[in-house]
């Protein structure tokens, strides 16, 4: 499970999920949200399991290799 959802991340379209329905196209069970709304670019959580596991990263922009740091999983 958190082998799919690693892969759900990674080949995201926009590892940020911005806007209306942005994480619509991911399996039922996962959503994606801000863990602090006032910063939009900042850490995002990423449930999946329905709502049972979650992975807390975030992205760091880097020109040719961007990369998404993940700093904290959790799935009970």
């Amino acid at each position: 499970m958190i082998d799919a959802a690693r892969a759900e991340l990674v080949t995201a379209k926009d590892p940020y999920f911005r806007g209306i329905e942005a994480d619509a196209d991911l399996p039922d069970g996962m959503s994606v949200r801000p863990v602090e709304s006032s910063w939009p670019k900042g850490a995002r959580i990423f449930l999946f399991d329905g709502g049972n596991g979650w992975m807390i990263y975030s992205f760091i922009r880097h020109a040719e290799d961007p990369q998404i740091i993940v700093e904290e999983v959790f799935w009970q």
